[in-house]
């Protein structure tokens, strides 16, 4: 299990906005618990399909389809117990996250550290259940990668792979036997550096057919890897950093991890060489 919920902030920090922008606040059952007046907040709220996070302004914020707008934390599950890798609230008053929460030693409040994250292009947000943690400035963490990818009591099995964001190719991995993400759409895969290589080469041969955005590409930088997704502003496009893979212990690389649908596939990848490692 993660010792945080990892959220993209560029999900989170529209909540937030609204949540500072409306005049009024929906009370909460977490808001209740908590035992705090009506403000600006965040609501982490735990169900079966996952952990949220959502704003507390109104008007509401809905969705085409009617649905309560949200930001989902991705994480695995283990398909025999339906157990996943969030942590669960132990009160549901832990899940009231106000955004303009004064602090006695000068840090920034929630609102204004997804701002900073923002303008940093620091694309995640960690959030550790246990609210005590604010008091040591330990509770929200903005990163450029995330923490606790993969289940830890995992079986890694090889096998071959294919997923629509990289073009269909096929490349070798090691798979979590039982495990697959929330929405049950892929399977967890853990990547050697040279099935990386390859796949940023791929990913390099799409680009000069690809609309902006209709590809990532990956960089390495050291020992880490670089996702990166080009962004078209009107004027000209750029290449903006959404995730940063460290090699895990085995040397190997959790590439698209919850955020791409990787699949089984009984092709066959290209073989390595040891010019490739």
């Amino acid at each position: 299990m993660s010792h945080r919920l990892w959220f993209r902030i560029d999900d989170v920090l529209p909540l937030a906005e609204h949540a500072a922008a409306t005049r009024a606040h929906r009370p909460t059952r977490q808001q209740y618990r908590a035992g705090l007046p009506e403000q600006a907040a965040l609501i982490w709220s735990h169900d079966t399909d996952g952990d949220w996070l959502s704003s507390n302004g109104v008007p509401h914020w809905y969705d085409a389809d009617g649905a309560h707008h949200r930001a989902h934390a991705e994480t695995w599950t283990h398909t025999a117990t339906g157990a996943t890798g969030n942590p669960v609230p132990a009160d549901d008053g832990h899940g009231f996250l106000p955004l303009r929460t004064a602090h006695r030693d000068g840090r920034r409040d929630l609102l204004d550290l997804l701002r900073y994250a923002r303008q940093q292009e620091l694309p995640w947000l960690g959030l550790h259940p246990d609210p005590a943690r604010d008091d040591t400035n330990d509770r929200y963490r903005i990163s450029r990668s995330r923490g606790d990818i993969t289940p830890p009591l995992a079986t890694w099995t090889p096998a071959t792979v294919t997923c629509d964001v990289v073009g269909g190719g096929t490349f070798r991995a090691m798979v979590a036997t039982g495990y697959t993400t929330l929405s049950r759409t892929g399977v967890l895969c853990r990547f050697p550096r040279y099935a990386v290589r390859r796949m940023a080469a791929r990913l390099d041969a799409l680009h000069p057919g690809d609309m902006p955005g209709e590809h990532p590409r990956l960089r390495f930088d050291g020992d880490e890897v670089t996702v990166e997704w080009e962004h078209d502003h009107g004027l000209g496009s750029r290449w903006i950093e959404h995730d940063r893979v460290s090699p895990d212990a085995n040397g190997c690389y959790a590439v698209g991890a919850y955020q791409w649908p990787w699949t089984l596939t009984t092709a066959t990848a290209p073989a390595t060489s040891p010019r490739d490692r």
